[in-house]
């Protein structure tokens, strides 16, 4: 569905192309631990 619990779902996620969608998890993957362990990351 393109809407979850009154969210909107991203389209890469809607899209059904793989490799972009692990690529839009990883980075969403990143940026978590970006905003709560930044010290896991070397930049």
């Amino acid at each position: 569905p393109a809407e979850y619990k009154g969210m909107k779902v991203p389209e890469v996620l809607l899209s059904g192309h793989q490799q972009k969608i692990e690529d839009w998890r990883t980075q969403q993957s990143i940026e978590r631990t970006r905003q709560r362990r930044p010290d896991l990351l070397d930049e």
